[in-house]
């Protein structure tokens, strides 16, 4: 799945109804997204992607 800037319900039921079983979190709240995947059971990871001016301006 690729989603640029999908809220978190569409994230969810997106992440759901693929039947995924493998998440790659990259862009917004990545702990809280990796959190709700583990939590039911998927392999999840964030992706911390080099050169973003939001991550060089944390």
């Amino acid at each position: 799945m690729i989603s640029d800037h999908a809220d978190w319900n569409e994230l969810t039921t997106t992440i759901a109804a693929t039947g995924a079983e493998t998440v790659w979190v990259t862009h917004g709240r990545e702990d809280a997204l990796v959190h709700w995947c583990r939590q039911r059971g998927l392999a999840a990871e964030p992706l911390y992607l080099q050169g973003r001016e939001e991550d060089l301006s944390e």
